[in-house]
């Protein structure tokens, strides 16, 4: 019984990665700058500055083809995608300071802000 369960699974993996390397083949679309941008749906310069701080990372996200190019990943794209929906967000409250100039006309009186 457990063999079979086995041999199930083994099946089902194989099966898998037969299918994720045909996905991969068909997912041409996301080679270039542009079409990632478009994906992503953000500019080609912010896709410039993910490979330049370090976002997209050398053979995950990207690679360099023969003519020296970048050519993108796919898969990696993908992901990254996924993980950005995941990420989490951490909001900092900035405190407003005045100017010690001001600080110093207004007696060090606290100044209620609106904004």
């Amino acid at each position: 019984m457990f063999e079979d369960l086995e041999n199930t699974l083994k099946d089902i993996r194989s099966e898998l990665s037969l299918y994720r390397q045909l996905f991969a083949l068909s997912m041409t679309t996301l080679s270039t700058k542009k079409q990632v941008a478009k994906f992503l749906g953000v500019s080609t310069s912010t896709i410039s500055k993910y490979i330049e701080d370090g976002r997209f990372t050398e053979e995950i996200h990207y690679f360099y083809n023969h003519d020296g190019k970048e050519e993108f990943i796919p898969e990696g794209i993908i992901k990254f995608k996924q993980e950005l929906k995941h990420r989490k967000y951490e909001v900092k409250k900035v405190e407003k300071t005045l100017n010690p100039i001001a600080s110093k006309f207004l007696n060090n009186r606290k100044v209620v802000s609106n904004g």
